[in-house]
């Protein structure tokens, strides 16, 4: 429960909720659920977004240490009122740079992946093969879908010592050498998990300059493009097992898995440049099934996440389902 203020004659408070698919985890729920604390909060987004520039430096911390929120119930009904709410947080904006199809909605906020919605997103950390990745990100449930479409999301620190226990030396072998990812464009926008061009991408026509801001912007590697229009996009030496704090857990921050099993479009092996055996994969995928959460979101959700501990994707649905992001630094 958060603590309660008067201001102005409202109290200014979140309650703590409760819902199916939560699991008990390093004995915490995850992922918190917050409810609104008075009707003004269910009524005037202006009331959401002063709870949460009151409460701000509470609300941090309960991200910090449960790593997902959910806010169900309050007035947050459209692009705008989601943009309101991103900005109370204070936390500046992060560009997002990728391979995925998103639109831009109004500032700061954009479509989430816009790939066909019978297509499965696998989990990742947001921008994870970027030079420079968002700490938080944020995402709002529009329009929930009459089926499917759950909103998985899964702790990453929960797979190494997994993952060690059925793979030792795959492991330690992941931890030495880091992994190379490999990912081809289309010649034109298609219809798929990375379905950007390389000009799209980055803002260019001319290949010596996409090279280079493939490298400034992106961190990229080796850049490459072909006589048909599409280009070799190469990661690498990507770190998969991190630790971002000071004698913090480690987190398996890049998928060795792929995006999507129908996009073919990508490659990811060893930092040697060997295969990432069957076996490897079959045991990630499970282990990161058994430990998630498949939240169904629900109309106005909004969903915050530590993207420096929270893996994140998408089940099949049915149409209609629209959910808008926001990424922050």
């Amino acid at each position: 429960m958060g603590s309660s203020e008067v201001r102005d004659n409202v109290v200014i408070d979140f309650v703590e909720g409760r819902i199916a698919e939560q699991k008990v985890v390093d004995d915490k729920l995850f992922p918190k659920v917050l409810l609104p604390a008075n009707d003004l909060q269910k009524e005037d987004v202006e009331a959401v977004v002063q709870s949460i520039r009151n409460k701000r430096a509470w609300l941090e911390d309960e991200v910090m240490k449960n790593n997902a929120l959910i806010f169900r119930g309050f007035a947050v009904r459209s692009a705008a009122d989601f943009k309101a709410v991103v900005e109370a947080f204070g936390w500046e904006e992060q560009q997002y740079i990728g391979f995925a199809p998103r639109t831009e909605i109004v500032n700061r906020v954009y479509t989430a992946n816009e790939s066909p919605l019978h297509q499965q997103i696998d989990f990742h950390h947001e921008m994870a093969v970027m030079k420079v990745w968002p700490s938080k990100l944020f995402f709002f449930c529009e329009t929930a879908p009459p089926e499917g479409g759950q909103s998985a999301i899964v702790l990453s620190h929960l797979i190494p010592p997994l993952m060690e226990e059925v793979l030792p030396e795959f492991v330690k072998k992941v931890k030495d050498m880091g992994l190379l990812f490999k990912i081809t464009t289309p010649s034109q926008p298609s219809n798929s998990l990375i379905s950007k061009t390389w000009k799209t991408i980055l803002g260019t026509n001319d290949p010596e300059e996409a090279k280079k801001r493939a490298a400034d912007m992106m961190g990229c590697k080796h850049f490459e493009c072909h006589a048909d229009g599409t280009a070799d996009f190469t990661f690498g030496l990507v770190k998969t097992i991190r630790t971002f704090e000071k004698g913090g857990r480690e987190v398996w921050f890049n998928t060795i898995a792929g995006f999507g099993e129908e996009n073919k479009n990508q490659s990811i092996t060893l930092g040697d440049g060997s295969a990432i055996p069957v076996e490897a994969v079959k045991a990630f995928k499970q282990i990161m099934d058994e430990q998630c959460v498949d939240l169904k979101l629900e109309d106005g959700d909004v969903l915050l996440l530590n993207n420096l501990s929270v893996q994140h994707g998408r089940r099949p649905s049915k149409p209609p389902r629209r959910v808008l992001a926001s990424v922050c630094k």
